[in-house]
């Protein structure tokens, strides 16, 4: 290899070895101990898929599941097979270098995070610093302990989207920004379509920067250039996906996102979106004050599950109340310390004590654009966070901004501002080793930083007693005053005592960085050595907060992590019925909020963020209130129980109808609400009710019985369903699956007929007297009519990646041939 370029390669090859070293020292019971991380998500997915991935196993794919809510597409589940994602599928492996799992999210954070400071010309040693620093951003962290992957790979993907934004508009490296664009968005936009969503809108601040600029500068030509280059690479990066996000948008229509439900009220203003109600959406909003958590990580108590250890106030009271000292330490470990006013957390938003100083300081020595509009994004993802805390921006966004009424937890819009913040702070840094401030006017405006984070956490350390009293809306749920008031006390104290501590801590963070950049700008020490001393303060900060919520106890050997799903005696004994294709309804548990029931069963609940819209009604109005009716149309075989001994246990229904029937009558209604409302009266064994939009199925249904009419299930798959049918008059037949206008087709004797709704969510079929066969496959039409497009975009992609390659490779070999004729 030339010497020249191995010596401009080497930096970038210490950062990887940087990066992977870096991962393997966090994730070290992955790589020593081959242990997994437990989180609850990824055990929900797994719930989700697993009969799935049975079928997938054995080679064959479906985008509809039985498992879960009656049925459902997989979309966003996943075990359906895309054709075009073969040609996805090496771009994905090489920008994750092959890591799977947990630590190929910590090399998707890392480089990618690199990659964008390297986009703003921020040397390559800073670049390394300044990723770790984003890395570690307390946040990213949590919802890798939470299991949210798809959330943390799609913001390692989309940073480095910014980073192709800022070639293209600022450094007119026209080619590479595109092809960095795309690349990033093929395997980044729809794996998190909401965190995708907020990186856009961080992009939408720095254009206007770039508008402001190019229009100072007279450069218009140069914008209009940009902004079709930049346009064309995100349209041809999401154009790879075409038949993924054509599926999806057609699954969201019909979901809780795509709008209020059906049945609401006229007078019900406040929720009426084309997406999700406003107060299901804003549940998870940040406190006003909590924002203050981006300095002082435990200023709200950390988490709802918090370890305060064994010297806490709380392991004392309960000890000295008689409480033996393992459940003592035990009840510490899990301490509902936080008191915002959130319903729960796993943690706060903390960017760092360095990194805000940095912020603040960037604010007022960084020059241009960029740092206004850093500062706007900034401002906007603190205030969007408050959701309901801060209703009339929530508001104007959700009624006004395209697709942002999709999105619930507005909390996770400080994605933006843990961006944001440590840019600036590292542009700060960057024209601060490269000395392009007069010393003295630099020390004056970094102890003015200096002195408003420090005298916030010096504030709060010393009067927070004056301002808190350390209470939660939720105390008064959890503990009996009556009975525990001396726990409460405990904990409030904990409260308290964690809150001053880490107002202190983050002073002395603060003070240490402070310190090293008034060494260096007064040159007491060398740049290298500032250099390695804040490293070492921005990691060290981060770390040990970040270890109080991910740490080796979220780390579990793989048959610990399994045994979750490891069958329970009820399990052994349904599993045991001649007749599998039926539904269980499960008590003992969230119903609706968990999916390990659907890891053996088909279930009546499951868990889903999008569930289907009309389930979500029947849900509410029916099956929540206990209908027996509507369960047993759903063939609810049987119900699990809580024992003698809570245990659970199968109790038959002998009531459950079946997967289908003939019905002798139907009722013909003209809005959604008669039409649930009359699941309340209707005998669904012998009656099915339907939207008058369905009536020219049934114009010629003639009200008949015919004892002798019968339907035989004869086949299951996910996506494959058959049945005999035998009636000696022509009837309807109802089936005990969910209704989905998209991709289910439906034939008789194999000749292709129309299916129509009935009972508000099932499907229903005209059958023609005599002996036939029935048969209802999902295959989504959207799946071949899109993908032509997604292959023509994906060809775009390989085709500009090549074309950038060889253009370089051309003027590598330019420069040197210049080199030797000088010479």
């Amino acid at each position: 290899m030339n010497k020249e370029l191995l010596k401009k390669l080497t930096p970038y090859l210490i950062a990887l070895g940087t990066f992977i070293l870096f991962a393997i020292l966090y994730c070290s019971p992955i790589v020593f101990e081959d242990k997994v991380i437990r989180a609850g998500d990824t055990e929900s997915w797994k719930g989700m898929y697993q009969e799935l991935k049975g079928y997938n196993d054995n080679g064959e794919y479906s985008f509809w599941s039985g498992s879960m809510f009656s049925g459902m597409p997989t979309y966003q589940i996943g075990g359906g097979k895309i054709e075009s994602n073969s040609l996805i599928t090496p771009i994905n492996k090489i920008v994750s270098l092959g890591f799977k799992d947990t630590l190929r999210i910590f090399i998707l954070y890392l480089v990618g995070f690199f990659i964008l400071f390297r986009a703003f010309k921020v040397n390559t040693w800073l670049s390394i610093i300044g990723a770790m620093a984003v890395t570690l951003s307390s946040y990213f962290m949590i919802i890798i302990g939470a299991g949210h992957n798809t959330k943390a790979v799609t913001i390692g993907l989309m940073a480095p989207v910014i980073a192709g934004f800022f070639l293209i508009f600022n450094r007119k490296e026209y080619l590479w920004g595109a092809v960095i664009c795309m690349i990033y968005v093929i395997v980044g936009l729809t794996q998190h379509p909401q965190m995708s969503y907020y990186f856009f809108m961080l992009i939408g601040c720095l254009f206007f920067a770039e508008l402001f600029i190019h229009i100072k500068e007279g450069r218009i030509k140069d914008l209009l250039i940009a902004t079709v280059i930049f346009a064309a690479s995100i349209g041809i990066g999401i154009g790879t996906q075409f038949t993924k996000t054509q599926l999806n948008r057609e699954y969201v229509q019909e979901t809780m996102r795509g709008g209020h439900s059906e049945l609401a009220k006229e007078n019900d203003t406040i929720n009426k979106t084309t997406g999700l109600d406003l107060d299901y959406a804003t549940q998870w909003s940040y406190g006003v004050d909590e924002t203050m958590t981006l300095l002082i990580p435990n200023f709200k108590g950390g988490s709802s599950n918090y370890d305060v250890g064994t010297n806490s106030n709380t392991y004392k009271a309960m000890t000295q109340h008689g409480v033996p000292r393992k459940n003592a330490e035990d009840f510490s470990k899990n301490v509902p310390a936080y008191w915002g006013t959130q319903p729960f957390t796993s943690g706060p938003v903390y960017v760092g004590a360095i990194i805000f100083f940095l912020f603040i300081l960037g604010l007022l020595i960084v020059k241009g654009p960029y740092k206004w509009a850093l500062l706007v994004a900034t401002i906007f993802s603190i205030l969007l966070s408050l959701g309901k805390n801060f209703m009339p921006l929530t508001e104007f966004f959700f009624n006004w901004f395209p697709m942002y009424n999709k999105f619930r937890a507005v909390s996770s819009i400080l994605v933006v501002a843990e961006i944001s913040m440590p840019l600036l702070g590292f542009l700060a840094l960057k024209d601060i080793f490269e000395k392009k401030i007069e010393p003295k006017l630099l020390l004056n405006k970094m102890w003015i930083s200096a002195g408003i984070t420090g005298g916030i956490c010096l504030i709060f350390c010393l009067f927070g007693g004056f301002f808190y009293n350390f209470t939660s809306p939720s105390d008064a749920q959890n503990f009996d005053p009556k009975q525990y008031q001396w726990l409460l006390d405990a904990i409030v104290a904990d409260r308290a005592s964690m809150f001053r501590m880490d107002a202190f801590r983050s002073l002395a963070f603060m003070a240490l960085a402070a310190g090293t950049l008034w060494l260096f700008i007064t040159n007491k020490i060398k740049p290298q050595y500032a250099l390695v001393a804040l490293g070492l303060f921005i990691v060290t900060d981060l770390w040990v907060v970040d270890r109080r919520f991910l740490n080796d106890d979220n780390f579990v050997t793989e048959k610990l992590s399994s045994s979750y799903f490891k069958k329970q005696p009820y399990e052994e004994y349904l599993l045991q019925d001649k007749d599998p294709n039926f539904r269980v309804l499960n008590l003992t548990t969230n119903t609706f909020n968990e999916s390990r029931t659907s890891y053996y069963f088909k279930s009546v609940g499951g868990y889903h963020a999008a569930k289907l819209r009309r389930y979500q009604d029947l849900i509410d109005r029916h099956i929540s209130k206990f209908n027996m009716q509507v369960l047993n149309m759903l063939n609810t075989k049987y119900f699990i129980t809580p024992g003698n001994d809570n245990n659970p246990m199968p109790q038959l229904n002998p009531n459950a109808m079946g997967n289908a029937w003939f019905v002798d009558t139907l009722l013909v209604v003209n809005t959604p609400n008669e039409e649930i409302d009359a699941l309340d009266s209707i005998n669904v064994i012998t009656t099915a009710v339907l939207d008058a939009k369905f009536g020219n199925f049934v114009k010629d249904f003639i009200p008949h019985q015919d004892s002798a009419a019968q339907v035989k299930f004869l086949f299951y798959k996910p996506n494959r369903l058959e049945y005999e049918t035998s009636a000696s008059q022509d009837g309807v037949v109802v089936f005990s699956e969910i209704y989905y206008p998209y991709g289910w087709h439906a034939y008789i004797d194999n000749k292709p007929v129309d299916h129509f709704r009935a009972n508000y969510v099932l499907r229903a079929l005209p059958v023609p007297a005599g002996t036939h066969q029935i048969r209802f496959e999902f295959d989504p039409d959207i799946l071949h009519s899109s993908e032509p497009i997604s292959y023509i975009c994906l060809i775009i992609v390989y085709l500009t990646l090549i074309g950038a390659i060889v253009y370089e490779i051309f003027q590598y070999r330019k420069k040197k041939k210049e080199v030797v004729v000088k010479k």
